[in-house]
């Protein structure tokens, strides 16, 4: 008989053919996945480039609010310096520009003395300091001009027109506005033939507001899509806008001030924002004062102290109204303390 051989094929072992499979599916997943992901960056950058781009724009805020003191000395006997205060607030498309006396009564250090005492003793950063308590509103920075840096600035803005209400070297009385040129603009600010330094302080504010709406209403280049807040160079209709860091190099040059490059480069926004979209956002309320006990220094006004904070967006009528009914009890036994105060002073400054 013969013999058959047979035989038998061998199944596959337990797990040999999910041990492939798996491997199958991982290295899918691995080539299949970094395709696609690579594929979503591509798809995704340019939304994050978009995104980093409009985080980078910056927009109009209560940072950008700032009070700069400005100190014209002419650097002449028959002249006197102008002090001003200029609050610039784009939040609200205002810049109120108050002009001040220079025998305004301010304390500094405990002790009483005019605003000029105080600048020619103390120096611009305490007078800041002085003027910020007396008309009790934040003062950030101080600009100092001699006759070259502000003929230089007003060079920039343009001239004034303004009616002149003194006689003086260069300057007639005048009914109606007529345009000054920068040195008869200096007279007209440091001058000393008005009737009184309220009176001229007074002028100080109001020919600087008309200086700067005046400068904010040029808009020279019609053709400029306004729609868009677009602060790209040479986009701007306002000549100062189109032109603000060549102009603010060039006054920074000629003047004495604690604005830094970073300050500019904090607030430019807001800057070429007042002048490109302002609509005569200057204000030169006037600073009224009543004469002082010693006849020669004033003292300013509480009520006008109050409406220019008003103004300015540091205080509101109900505010203001629950500060006065709170402050009126009070007030009568404070003094009793501020008269026993340099009883006890004494002594100690004696030992």
């Amino acid at each position: 008989m013969a013999m058959t051989n047979s035989y038998k094929r061998r199944g596959p072992k337990p797990g040999s053919t999910a041990i492939p499979f798996m491997i199958t599916i991982l290295v899918s997943l691995l080539v299949f996945g970094g395709v696609a992901f690579y594929f979503y960056n591509k798809l995704t950058e340019k939304t994050r480039n978009l995104q980093q781009m409009q985080s980078s724009t910056k927009l109009i805020s209560d940072e950008d609010i700032n009070t700069i003191l400005f100190i014209l000395k002419p650097g002449m006997e028959e002249r006197k310096n102008a002090y001003m205060t200029m609050r610039f607030n784009p939040v609200k498309k205002q810049i109120m520009c108050i002009g001040l006396p220079d025998n305004l009564q301010m304390n500094f250090e405990g002790r009483t003395m005019t605003l000029s005492a105080c600048y020619e003793n103390h120096g611009p950063v305490s007078l800041k300091a002085a003027v910020a308590e007396t008309l009790q509103m934040p003062v950030d920075r101080y600009i100092e001009l001699d006759s070259q840096g502000f003929q230089s600035l007003v060079n920039i803005l343009g001239n004034v027109n303004y009616v002149v209400g003194v006689k003086d070297t260069g300057l007639k009385e005048s009914t109606t506005p007529v345009t000054l040129d920068n040195k008869q603009y200096e007279t007209l600010l440091t001058t000393m033939k008005y009737a009184n330094e309220q009176m001229r302080a007074s002028v100080i504010g109001d020919s600087v507001a008309t200086l700067l709406n005046d400068c904010i209403g040029d808009n020279d280049r019609k053709d400029v899509d306004r729609s868009d807040n677009n602060d790209q160079k040479g986009t701007y209709s306002n000549r100062v806008a189109r032109n603000i860091d060549a102009y603010f190099n060039s006054v920074i040059n000629a003047v004495t001030t604690d604005i830094t490059m970073m300050d500019f480069e904090e607030h430019r926004h807001a800057i070429t924002y007042i002048f490109e979209y302002g609509a005569a956002p200057a204000i030169g309320p006037t600073l009224i004062c009543t004469p002082g006990p010693d006849g020669t220094s004033c003292i300013a006004d509480e009520n006008c102290l109050r409406d220019l904070r008003i103004t300015a967006d540091l205080l509101n009528d109900e505010d203001d109204d629950k500060k006065d009914s709170a402050k009126e009890a009070p007030a009568q036994e404070a003094e009793p303390e501020q008269e026993a105060a340099p009883a006890e002073s004494e002594p100690a400054a004696e030992e």
